[in-house]
């Protein structure tokens, strides 16, 4: 077998495929014959030695494999040949370029590595070490060609050095000894390498010399830069960390210039934009110190004790990495000290990585991972990957991440401001252990050490750092509640109730006298009452976070323990006796609450949510309190009765008493008023509990707080509007909802911005300033602080009395020129003060839209029940409402809207309400909306809209047949008005009316006379319109027939004949009529729907049944006449297809037989020799053996 073909795969980039070449290579040679015939081996090895040279990226690793696997095995005399043929083809020439001296430079080093890999100069059966000194020198002399070749170089003459000093015993050859001592001589002492300095390369070499246990007077060798003999003394860092950096140390080096390379080849090699390339690793001399100091295995374990003298490896890191390369603006030196630390996590122990990021690290760390204005920095990328390792290190080692979370943040070297999200992923890698080392750091991180101030000391100004202090505590508070938010993060209920003690201490009580637990919680400086807010609202943050259920009875008897605890602790804050005593009234009705009832459960957490709330508003929580008291009361009535008294008090004052669910509803929403996550928690909990009893009044108690503003149907679309459903329009049966009294909720309306024509434009500018003034409301504030002002200056006086002259009849009297200048400069300061109600009322726009938004997720909490709730139907129209006409600045109320009307639409299960008349009432007040919606893409949702209010009435168990007739007379009338009007505003139709024809073609067929009669042009505005009735017809027809029963075919068969007439009719009209608006296009569509009706009549019935019902004969004239017409004549289409119609009525194979009797009688009366003449001559143009049958059929014939 031929072993040329193995010599390209060594080349491939495949590693697995490398290696079994040369596997396969080295077998299929004769290397144990000896012989002189041998031609095979020779060419291989020079085949090999060739391949060094190869450009391809893959073929120097693949032939230098093979050349050492092939050395090996090779006889000493053959193996000595290959060193010279080496070191002769690698050899550049006069005329080589720079890229094939590149080449071969490579092909050397290579060549040299395999040679020392495959131990042929290292054998014990070598009798002098002059091939081992020809390999280093050659190593050295290639060095020595190119500083980018120098590392490389001297790592396979270490390589190699250290092969020869590891071998032990018989395989050691003799003269391991003298060339050791050649080696420190020639490489170290000479006086042509003293003359370049040190470099890491010789700082390995030297390493490795020592670990190996190599004996020569070091401090000689080492001397004048490392006098102490040890290059990794305390006294050697500094200049150590100079040569590692490839600066020369030389101290006579400065006298003349220097063959060092100025960067050295630790630099890391850069971009035009300073940046580092990527895939730069550090310089192996730091493999060689990580070695020494944290050996991985047996063969990297120093031979003799080294320690003594060594630094410590703090400091080694301390001099070598954190002050040498972090501290420069070097940014390659930054990014090798990037590498390093990221080697270093990979080899040091876990306990040693938190003392890896010292000062210099942490200040580049943070800043890199920060994104400047400018983009991102130079080494973003790098931190950024540093900081994605540290969490797989952490997972494996959770032991690790509070001491390497107290490196990051905590003094001398962290910083609070440190990357968040570093923090938050190494947070989130603490155990249990970790956690509580965590927060016990944070806590007395907040609480701070109280300071001694010595005699004849200064006393720091406390003040002047108020806001360091302040901006540190509450980065502190947002840790605390990252750990009790952060859900895969392990900790256990006292984390929680110590989380919730300390932020209740600082945020409602003083400590009174410092002891152990809540008694140490004494903040030093004291607290601002910014910080006492911030623990308010931290504290409820964290309550917000866990179970209410379980957690806000123990929160709410944390804060009355702590304030009744007198003794120990100080309430910040005084309270008022009325509230204290309505606390007392709410807490006695509390206990009474008492059970595992689902709705006491709920009703406790209402009543410990509004109690817990107390402690925070103080005074302002008197209504909720008084609130919260009314709520229960009626919520158990027979738990607290009322008095009789109160009753008739109640019923003469109110009318009818509301539901419980309405007074409870109204709680809820004076509670979400408060731009609080817990209010809203607290809220969605008592909803849910109670939805099952929400009616209709509760309900719509919701609704008004996000209905938008009403807007007359018939103002929108201009006078003259239709009006749909008989003159009664559903959307207006209300009048304007007043304002609740609990909730303050405004009573003034939002104004959506009705669409104006072009004509309306020019009219409109003309008064939008006296529309602004008319529509502006009047702030009383500002007007009596303007009156004030104008009377102060005598200026308001000499207008009233102005005024009463005027009345009187006399002449007005003006101001003079002091007295305006007095005037403008008060007015001026007046309303620039004013400038910020814009602003103001802005904010105002934001929180009523954030209210909006909270009582949106009520109504989201209903839609996602199992079980359908009849009071759905009551929320779409609503909802539709807000999507339809919301502002740019509700966009997130808009999206939140639309995703909950599109769950509720599309749900599977329909709610039933008992009764359909509320139902009905929405779906009309949908239709009358749906007449000014003028944007088609809500054409879609209006119609899901539509048909789930539909199938939601006829779920009614009241619902009968008058049910379905309301509703097929509602589309019917609402898609007459739509026919009626010529230019209709709305883009919903005739979607709207197809949609429910589809979807509920029971209800829907009730409409069908009234729709063919608009097809038939009886109210249709143009042709348009008329065709747009046809399609909704014949929706109706296909619909029905879906239902496949026999009441479905009768209903179908009796509607054929008017809806015969109906096409019958456009048919007739446009071939005799020139001045019809049905052009070919349309003609063509209706009679696809013909033909389409009438396939449904045939499955309805049968084909004879069908033919006589559609009367094909009266077709047939239409046919005729469209032939004959000059308009229609050309339309082949609008013909093919009533051909069609009529072959499947059976019209057209009557015309066929007569058309067939008279060509025979054409055929009897002409002679034959004409009928040949017509065939030749229709032959002329088909091919010869088309031709030759034809003549043999007439033969056959004849």
């Amino acid at each position: 077998m031929s072993f040329l073909p193995l010599f390209p795969l060594l080349s491939s980039h495949d590693l697995p495929t490398r290696l079994d070449s040369s596997v396969t290579l080295i077998t299929s040679l004769p290397l144990d014959n000896s012989s002189s015939d041998d031609a095979d081996t020779p060419y291989a090895v020079k085949r090999l030695v060739n391949g060094l040279g190869s450009s391809n990226e893959a073929s120097r690793q693949g032939f230098a494999v093979a050349l050492a696997e092939l050395l090996a095995r090779l006889p000493p005399k053959k193996a000595d040949e290959v060193l010279p043929l080496i070191l002769s083809t690698s050899t550049p020439t006069a005329g080589s370029d720079s890229r094939e001296e590149r080449d071969l430079l490579f092909a050397r080093l290579f060549g040299l590595h395999a040679v020392l890999r495959s131990g042929v100069v290292t054998r014990p059966s070598t009798t002098n070490g002059e091939t081992f000194k020809e390999v280093v020198l050659a190593l050295l002399a290639l060095a020595g060609k190119k500083s980018w070749m120098r590392e490389s170089a001297y790592w396979v003459m270490i390589e190699g050095v250290r092969s020869l000093l590891e071998l032990d015993g018989a395989a050691a050859p003799a003269w391991r000894d003298d060339i050791t001592a050649w080696i420190i001589q020639r490489l170290l002492n000479d006086s042509r390498e003293k003359a370049r300095g040190w470099g890491p390369e010789k700082v390995a070499l030297i390493l490795t010399l020592q670990s190996n246990g190599v004996e020569a007077d070091y401090t000689s060798v080492l001397a004048p830069e490392f006098p102490s003999g040890n290059i990794l003394s305390r006294s050697s860092l500094v200049t150590l960390a100079k040569a590692l950096k490839g600066t020369s140390v030389d101290e006579n080096a400065a006298a003349g210039p220097s063959k060092a390379p100025k960067m050295g080849s630790n630099a890391v090699k850069t971009s035009k934009g300073g940046a580092p390339t990527p895939g730069a690793a550090p310089h192996f001399v730091w493999t060689e110190i990580f070695d020494l100091y944290f050996p991985n295995s047996s063969r990297n374990a120093p031979k003799d004790d080294l320690s003594q003298g060594r630094a410590k490896w703090s400091e080694v890191w301390r001099i070598l990495v954190d002050q040498s390369l972090f501290a420069p603006p070097s940014l390659p030196l930054k990014a090798t000290g990037f590498a390093l630390l990221t080697l270093a996590i990979q080899r040091l122990p876990p306990t040693e990585i938190p003392a890896l990021f010292g000062e210099g690290v942490m200040r580049t760390f943070n800043n890199h991972l920060r994104k400047s204005a400018d983009g991102e920095k130079t080494l973003n990328r790098v931190a950024e990957k540093l900081a994605a390792s540290l969490p797989p290190f952490l997972t494996a080692n959770p032991s690790i991440s509070f001491p390497l979370l107290e490196a990051l943040v905590a003094p001398p070297h962290g910083s609070h401001q440190f990357d968040h999200r570093t923090v938050e992923k190494v947070v989130a890698k603490l155990d249990l252990k970790g956690v509580r080392s965590w927060v016990k750091y944070l806590k007395d991180f907040i609480i701070g050490e109280e300071q001694t101030v010595d005699e004849g000391e200064a006393i720091p100004d406390l003040a002047a750092d108020e806001k360091i202090v302040t901006a540190q505590r509450l980065w502190a508070f947002d840790q605390l509640l990252h750990v009790a938010k952060v859900g895969g993060l392990e900790k256990d209920d006292e984390i929680l109730a110590g989380l919730l003690e300390f932020f209740a201490v600082l945020g409602w009580f003083e400590v009174r006298k410092s002891g152990k637990g809540a008694r140490s919680y004494v903040p030093t400086p004291a607290f601002t009452e910014t910080l006492q807010i911030a623990s308010r609202s931290r504290f409820f943050s964290i309550l917000t976070a866990l179970p209410l259920d379980t957690w806000l009875p123990r929160a709410l008897g944390l804060l009355d323990n702590l304030a009744a605890d007198s003794k120990n602790f100080t309430p910040i804050e005084d309270t008022e006796d009325d509230i204290i005593t309505a606390r007392k009234e709410v807490k006695t009705m509390y206990k009474k609450l008492a059970g595992d009832d689902d709705r006491k459960k709920t009703a406790r957490s209402l009543v410990e949510g509004v109690l817990l709330l107390s402690y925070d508003e103080g005074e302002d929580s008197s209504e909720a309190l008084e609130a919260i008291k009314d709520c229960v009361t009626v919520l158990f009535p027979d738990i607290f009765p009322k008095p009789e008294d109160e009753d008739e008090e109640m019923d003469d004052e109110e009318g009818d008493e509301p539901e419980p669910a309405t007074v409870l509803i109204d709680l809820v929403l004076e509670l979400l008023h408060r731009p609080s996550a817990f209010v809203k928690g607290v809220a969605q909990t008592v909803f849910t509990g109670f939805a099952g009893e929400l009616g209709e009044q509760g309900l719509e108690l919701i609704l008004e707080q996000i209905r938008p503003e009403e807007v007359d149907v018939a103002e929108e679309e201009g006078e003259g509007a239709p009006v749909v459903n008989g003159g009664h329009d559903h959307a207006h049966d209300h009048e304007e909802p007043e304002a609740s009294t609990s909730n303050g909720k405004a009573s003034k309306k939002r104004k959506a911005p009705a669409p104006e024509s072009e004509d309306s434009e020019e009219d409109s500018d003309g008064d939008d300033d006296d529309s602004e003034e008319s529509d502006a409301e009047v702030d009383e504030a500002f007007r009596n602080e303007l009156l004030a002002a104008l009377q102060a200056n005598g200026v308001a006086n000499e207008f009233d009395a102005a005024e009463s002259e005027s009345e009187d009849g006399s002449e007005e009297e003006l101001l003079d020129d002091d007295q305006m200048m007095a005037l403008d400069d008060k007015l001026a300061d007046i309303f620039r003060l004013q400038g910020g109600g814009n602003k103001g009322k802005k904010a105002e726009r934001m929180d009523d839209l954030h209210y909006r938004l909270r009582v949106v997720d009520l109504l989201e909490l209903l839609g996602k029940q199992r079980t359908a709730n009849p009071l759905l139907t009551l929320i779409v129209l609503p909802l539709f409402s807000i999507v339809r006409r919301s502002t740019p600045l509700e966009k997130e109320l808009t999206q939140k809207s639309l995703k909950l009307l599109r769950q509720i639409v599309s749900r599977k299960d329909v709610p039933a309400p008992a009764s359909p008349d509320s139902t009905l009432e929405a779906l009309a007040e949908l239709h009358a909306v749906s007449q000014i919606v003028d944007s088609a893409d809500f054409a879609t949702l209006c119609s899901q809209t539509s048909v789930f209010l539909v199938k939601s009435a006829l779920a009614s168990p009241a619902a009968d047949k008058s049910t379905s007739a309301a509703i097929s007379k509602l589309f019917g009338d609402s898609f007459d008005a739509y026919l009626s009007k010529k230019n209709a505003k709305t883009r919903v139709q005739p979607a709207l009316t197809i949609e429910f024809a589809k979807r509920s073609p029971a209800c829907a067929w009730g409409m069908l006379e009234q729709v063919v009669s608009l097809a038939n042009g009886d109210g249709a505005a143009n042709a348009f319109r008329r065709m747009q009735a046809f399609d909704v017809a014949q929706a109706l027809f296909t619909s029905q027939a879906s239902l496949k029963t026999p009441e479905s075919k009768a209903k179908i068969l009796s509607a054929v004949p008017s809806y015969r007439d109906a096409i019958l009719k456009v048919l007739s009209t446009s071939v005799s009529d020139p001045s019809t608006t049905f052009d070919a296009a349309r003609l063509k569509e209706l009679v696809k729907l013909a033909l389409a009706a009438v396939r449904i009549t045939i499955g309805a019935s049968s084909s004879a049944e069908a033919q006589k019902l559609w009367k094909g004969k009266e077709f047939a004239p239409v046919l005729d006449g469209l032939k004959s017409s000059e308009r229609f004549k050309g339309a082949v289409g609008v013909q093919n297809l009533l051909k069609q119609l009529l072959v499947v009525l059976g019209g057209e194979k009557e015309k066929k037989a007569e058309a067939g009797e008279k060509k025979k009688k054409r055929k009897v009366e002409e002679p034959e020799v004409e009928v040949e003449v017509e065939e030749e001559e229709m032959a002329v143009d088909e091919s010869p053996k088309k031709k030759k049958k034809k003549d043999k059929k007439k033969d056959k014939k004849a």
